[in-house]
């Protein structure tokens, strides 16, 4: 008789505005459980179009994020750790076009079962500029905006706050 298969790991995803220490806290977090994480994909293709993103470019960045989660899956221990989501990419397409690709709008309500915890990094770090970030005083709209989308869609999510080392303790006290 073999032994049964590893359950399958954990998907967790870190929303919250711009600045608000998602990243660094998913780096954290995949050191803390020697697995691997899911860059935002967004930031890299904003960094590589030098910021000039179209309406079509909102839902490619979700897809493309998603195959990348799921590239990563089969590499991480445990948990796979994940900087946003389609969630939050909606978010931008409504900002900047006040408008959301029917498709996309799809993968942010798939978000209710792809991940089995939400976790959402208050704002109270200080904000870090860094060229491609909106202004300091949008980021307490992002906040409420991704906080009412997770309400809206019925997604329990767990907040964090303060330093990375006590972040990293609330979330391992929601993992178990």
């Amino acid at each position: 008789m073999s032994d049964p298969a590893p359950p399958a790991p954990v998907r967790v995803v870190l929303l919250g505005a711009e600045s608000t220490g998602k990243t660094t806290l998913c780096r954290a977090l995949a050191a803390a459980y020697s697995t691997v994480w899911v860059p935002e994909y967004g930031r890299q293709l904003t960094e590589e179009k030098m910021g000039a993103l179209t309406f079509a470019d909102h839902l490619h960045i979700a897809q493309q994020h998603l195959q990348i989660e799921d590239e990563e899956l089969a590499q991480a221990r445990r948990f796979l750790f994940v900087d946003t989501n389609a969630i939050t990419t909606s978010l931008y397409s409504y900002y900047y076009y006040q408008r959301c690709d029917p498709a996309l709008l799809q993968l942010a309500r798939d978000c209710r079962t792809r991940y089995a915890h939400t976790v959402v990094c208050q704002p109270s770090i200080p904000f870090e500029a860094d060229g491609w970030r909106g202004p300091e005083a949008l980021r307490n709209v992002q906040q409420g905006t991704t906080l009412m989308q997770l309400d809206l869609l019925g997604i329990p999510y767990t907040c964090v706050d303060g330093s990375v080392a006590e972040r990293v303790r609330q979330v391992r006290t929601l993992l178990g």
